[in-house]
């Protein structure tokens, strides 16, 4: 793991590197003019690809009071089951809050309702994100590299906050009745997990090489 997280890390700070030799960031890059998005429509149009390594995401933003503090819109981010086909195969694994610069803020969890699809649980997760590693990303674009390589370097504490979501799930619902708390539109966020990148990547480096 240890190898491979380094793998990301310098996979990321190349995709940094990328944007900034392009004097872009990821909001500008998929939108023309980011100061008047239009609330909750999907960007770019027809979503983000990533070359059909089983990945797909789009951007959006929601109006108040939905719009968290000193956010401008999140990618949804989408797994894909390859025993699957079809919309059916498609499982929501996490959304990455960014600001108007394009810098991550937070990754959250959003309740089953918010996005639909097959509800992913966290030994689906980890074999998902697994089966990523070492994809090779020549033919994703900008915005995509940079995302995938988040995904990579975060993707540990990322089953950390699946966990925290089913144990906030569990909390929720009533009866043991998980379904019915999943679908009640009174329940959107579940679990977060705040993102400093510059302090996060230090500290796993550090910790990498003790």
């Amino acid at each position: 793991m240890t190898s491979s997280r380094n793998t990301a890390i310098e996979g990321l700070y190349q995709s940094l590197l990328d944007l900034g030799n392009a004097d872009t960031n990821p909001v500008l890059a998929i939108l023309s003019d980011p100061d008047n998005i239009r609330r909750d429509i999907k960007y770019p149009e027809g979503d983000l690809r990533f070359a059909d390594i089983g990945l797909r995401a789009y951007y959006h933003s929601h109006a108040e009071p939905w719009l968290r503090k000193l956010e401008h819109g999140h990618f949804h981010i989408f797994l894909r089951d390859s025993h699957e086909h079809g919309q059916a195969g498609w499982s929501h694994l996490a959304a990455l809050s960014v600001d108007k610069m394009g810098q991550p803020r937070n990754w959250f969890c959003v309740n089953n309702w918010v996005t639909g699809g097959a509800w992913l649980d966290i030994d689906e997760a980890r074999e998902r994100l697994s089966a990523l590693s070492g994809q090779d990303t020549g033919s994703l674009t900008m915005v995509e590299r940079w995302l995938f390589y988040m995904l990579m370097v975060y993707q540990e504490q990322l089953l950390e906050l699946l966990g925290q979501r089913e144990l906030k799930l569990q909390e929720l619902c009533s009866n043991n009745d998980l379904s019915q708390a999943m679908n009640d539109r009174n329940i959107y966020d579940l679990a977060e997990l705040p993102v400093d990148l510059i302090s996060d990547l230090t500290i796993m480096t550090e910790t990498d090489i003790k």
